[in-house]
Protein backbone atom coordinates (compact mmCIF):
# COMPACT_ATOMS: atom_id res chain seq x y z
CA UNK A 1 0.00 0.00 0.00
CA UNK A 2 1.35 3.41 -0.96
CA UNK A 3 0.35 6.70 0.64
CA UNK A 4 -0.16 9.82 -1.42
CA UNK A 5 2.73 12.29 -1.52
CA UNK A 6 0.47 15.06 -0.26
CA UNK A 7 0.74 13.49 3.20
CA UNK A 8 4.55 13.66 3.30
CA UNK A 9 4.73 16.51 5.83
CA UNK A 10 2.12 14.91 8.07
CA UNK A 11 3.84 11.52 7.97
CA UNK A 12 7.26 13.03 8.58
CA UNK A 13 5.99 15.04 11.55
CA UNK A 14 4.17 12.05 13.02
CA UNK A 15 7.17 9.75 12.73
CA UNK A 16 9.71 12.34 13.88
CA UNK A 17 7.56 13.57 16.77
CA UNK A 18 6.75 10.04 17.90
CA UNK A 19 10.34 8.87 17.83
CA UNK A 20 11.71 11.99 19.48
CA UNK A 21 9.13 12.02 22.26
CA UNK A 22 9.55 8.26 22.81
CA UNK A 23 13.30 8.54 23.35
CA UNK A 24 13.28 11.76 25.38
CA UNK A 25 10.45 10.65 27.67
CA UNK A 26 12.15 7.28 28.28
CA UNK A 27 15.48 8.85 29.19
CA UNK A 28 13.99 11.53 31.41
CA UNK A 29 11.66 9.09 33.16
CA UNK A 30 14.52 6.69 33.85
CA UNK A 31 16.78 9.47 35.15
CA UNK A 32 14.10 11.01 37.34
CA UNK A 33 12.35 7.92 38.67
CA UNK A 34 14.74 5.00 38.56
CA UNK A 35 11.87 3.08 40.10
CA UNK A 36 10.29 -0.29 39.50
CA UNK A 37 7.27 1.49 38.01
CA UNK A 38 9.43 2.84 35.17
CA UNK A 39 7.21 1.43 32.40
CA UNK A 40 4.02 2.90 33.86
CA UNK A 41 5.58 6.33 34.39
CA UNK A 42 7.27 6.29 31.01
CA UNK A 43 4.12 5.42 29.05
CA UNK A 44 2.18 8.17 30.83
CA UNK A 45 4.93 10.70 30.12
CA UNK A 46 5.21 9.58 26.51
CA UNK A 47 1.48 10.06 25.93
CA UNK A 48 1.79 13.63 27.18
CA UNK A 49 4.95 14.28 25.15
CA UNK A 50 3.56 12.85 21.91
CA UNK A 51 0.54 15.15 22.12
CA UNK A 52 2.95 18.07 21.92
CA UNK A 53 5.71 16.66 19.72
CA UNK A 54 3.65 15.46 16.74
CA UNK A 55 1.85 18.75 16.05
CA UNK A 56 5.07 20.71 16.51
CA UNK A 57 7.07 18.35 14.26
CA UNK A 58 4.30 18.57 11.65
CA UNK A 59 3.63 22.30 11.69
CA UNK A 60 7.10 23.72 12.35
CA UNK A 61 9.10 22.48 9.30
CA UNK A 62 7.20 24.47 6.64
CA UNK A 63 7.41 27.63 8.73
CA UNK A 64 11.10 27.10 9.46
CA UNK A 65 11.85 26.40 5.77
CA UNK A 66 10.00 29.55 4.73
CA UNK A 67 11.88 31.70 7.25
CA UNK A 68 15.22 30.20 6.25
CA UNK A 69 14.44 30.86 2.60
CA UNK A 70 13.94 34.54 3.45
CA UNK A 71 17.39 34.89 4.98
CA UNK A 72 19.40 32.72 2.56
CA UNK A 73 20.27 33.04 -1.09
Amino acid sequence: MRISGKYTTLLFGTIMGSLTSLIISAVLTLVNSGSVEFLQHWLRNWMIAICLAVPIATLAPPVIRREIAKITE
